[in-house]
């Protein structure tokens, strides 16, 4: 249990990014719900999702430096790549934001 007052994610509060709220015990992710092209933005998409930890375990790596963190941001940089190259890869077959293969 945490002292009164101590925050989970000390180095973050707010709203971090649109759809991820920050409170004192916790972390909420909406969730985009449907293609955005055709529903709106209405929520965060995974890529939000791996950045927002990717954030805080650089912030552990600069308190508590170690290899393995190193490697879990390398891992976690590596899967926003590939995300990317699935997003431009959609995007010039022109189904990215739908429902289409």
């Amino acid at each position: 249990m945490r002292p009164e007052g101590q925050r989970a994610y000390p180095f973050l509060s707010g709203e971090y990014k649109p759809y991820i709220y920050i409170n004192d015990e916790s972390v909420t992710f909406v969730g985009q719900g449907g293609p955005i092209k055709e529903v709106g933005v209405n929520g965060c998409q995974i890529d939000d999702i791996i950045e927002f930890a990717k954030d805080v375990i650089t912030v552990f790596n600069q308190r508590f430096p170690c290899r393995e963190n190193s490697m879990i941001i390398t891992k976690l940089d590596e899967a926003l790549l590939w995300s990317m190259k699935r997003k431009l890869d959609r995007d010039k077959r022109g189904v990215e934001g739908t429902s289409n293969k």
